[in-house]
């Protein structure tokens, strides 16, 4: 680690403590501003943030009481490719990748050295992430994950439903009436097909919606609909939809 460096780090160990090394504080007081500092992110040298724990702030606060300025900062060390020694680098460098899969080995060896002061060898870096299957041509090529109803394309399936909404007009006196929003989604690019406020649930507003979002949208292959009590959609209100082609589904 060149000098530089190491006096970058020095700073940054010191403005994480400062706050807490201030003499007139009492041990009580100086304990709960430590925790404070450890609760909460601090932007590292190299630009990326990160906690430290109590134990590694009161040691900084230990190094400084010592040693001043100088005491903050890190002994020289020459212990390239120190990652098979030190497992917990390469956890690092594992989290680092799967954070951002793109992320080259160069840039993982860059942040380790900036946090800790321990030069790793890109070509380490590569094979250790490679054994673990973690190198990026695989995280990249990886199948995208659906969620668990998500459709392939637009138009397989839509998802109807009905939001209770608030008293109409408000506040519920004599003649009001809860607003219902009926609504159609395409369950793959999640647009809004079509809805529409009612008064009412029924099998005709049903039908109505229906009709107004297969004119605007085309006909989809699916339509899933939930249960309502008493429903408003049986089989047999789908039917003259049926006779426009529409291959309904109603849940068993």
């Amino acid at each position: 680690m060149d000098e530089k460096m190491r006096q970058e780090i020095a700073l940054h160990r010191w403005a994480v403590i400062a706050e807490a090394a201030n003499g007139k504080l009492t041990a009580g007081e100086r304990g709960a501003v430590v925790r404070a500092i450890a609760a909460r992110e601090h932007a590292q040298p190299d630009g990326t943030m990160r906690r430290y724990s109590r134990n590694t702030i009161d040691r900084w606060l230990r190094a400084w009481r010592a040693g001043g300025a100088d005491g903050l900062r890190p002994s020289p060390r020459s212990d390239t490719g120190k990652v098979r020694a030190m497992p917990e680098l390469f956890g690092e460098a594992a989290a680092l990748r799967l954070e951002l899969p793109g992320r080259s080995a160069a840039q993982i060896a860059s942040i380790l050295y900036h946090r800790h002061g321990v030069r790793v060898a890109e070509r380490t870096i590569r094979g250790q992430l490679r054994r673990a299957g973690l190198h990026r041509a695989a995280l990249q090529a990886a199948p995208k994950a659906y969620g668990r109803y998500e459709a392939e394309r637009a138009n397989e399936r839509w998802i109807t439903d009905v939001l209770v909404g608030p008293w109409v007009p408000y506040p519920k006196r004599d003649g009001s009436a809860r607003a219902r929003l009926f609504l159609i989604v395409d369950d793959h690019s999640r647009l809004l097909v079509d809805g529409r406020f009612y008064d009412r649930e029924n099998a005709r507003i049903c039908q109505e919606l229906l009709r107004r979002a297969i004119t605007r949208r085309g006909v989809p292959e699916i339509l899933y609909a939930d249960y309502a009590d008493p429903p408003v959609m049986p089989a047999g209100s789908l039917e003259p939809v049926r006779r426009l082609g529409f291959p309904a589904r109603v849940p068993a």
